[in-house]
C-alpha cells in the first residue's frame, strides 16, 4: 500500500487541530526547517534500505520475531539482531540478519558473524552493509545470502579479515 507524502502532512496537520494555524515568519522558518529535516532523513533512510533491504521499527521487529520489548533487546546483546541507530538517534533493526518466513528469527550465522564485528571499532550500518554487499570471496554472494547458504565458516573468517582490516 503507498500513501501520499500530502496526505501524511495533512493529517497530521488535522490530527493536531494546526492545520488552519497562521505560522508569523519564525514559526514558518522553525515548521521549515523541521520538515526539511525529516524528507532528508526520509530520503537517508530510502537509500540505506535499497541497499540493506528494510530498517525495522522497534514494534515492527518485536512483530516480526514475536519477541517482547525484553527478547529483542537481549538478542542485540547477545549479537543476534544488528541495532542501528541514525544520526538524530533514531532506533532501527537490520532486517536482513532475520530469515525471510514467519516467525521471523536470526539466520544461521549471523550471531557468529555480528561477534568477530563486535570485536572492530565500527558503526553498525558499515556491518549491515558489508553483509549485504556481494564479495568476491563468496563466489560474489552477500555474506548474508552465504549465511542462508550454510557457508558459516567462511563468512565468520572473511569478516575477521574486513573488521581486522577495518580496525587497523
Amino acid at each position: 500500500m503507498s500513501t501520499p507524502l500530502k496526505k501524511v502532512v495533512d493529517d497530521q496537520l488535522t490530527a493536531s487541530g494546526m492545520a488552519a494555524e497562521q505560522l508569523d515568519d519564525v514559526d514558518a522558518k522553525y515548521v521549515a526547517a523541521g520538515v526539511k529535516n525529516v524528507l532528508s532523513n526520509l530520503k537517508a533512510r530510502r537509500a540505506w534500505e535499497n541497499h540493506i533491504g528494510a530498517i525495522l521499527t522497534h514494534k515492527q521487529a518485536v512483530d516480526a520475531t514475536g519477541w517482547t520489548k525484553q527478547a529483542l533487546s537481549q538478542a542485540v546483546k547477545e549479537t543476534r539482531v544488528l541495532r542501528l541507530e541514525a544520526a538524530d538517534g533514531t532506533i532501527g533493526y537490520w532486517s536482513g540478519g532475520l530469515t525471510d518466513t514467519a516467525p521471523h528469527v536470526p539466520i544461521r550465522g549471523i550471531k557468529d558473524v555480528l561477534k568477530v564485528w563486535a570485536s572492530a571499532d565500527v558503526q553498525t550500518w558499515t556491518i549491515a552493509s558489508w553483509m549485504s554487499s556481494p564479495q568476491p570471496e563468496l563466489d560474489d554472494r552477500t555474506p548474508r545470502q552465504s549465511l542462508l547458504d550454510g557457508d558459516t565458516a567462511g563468512v565468520v573468517t572473511l569478516a575477521r579479515q574486513a573488521a581486522e582490516r577495518l580496525a587497523s
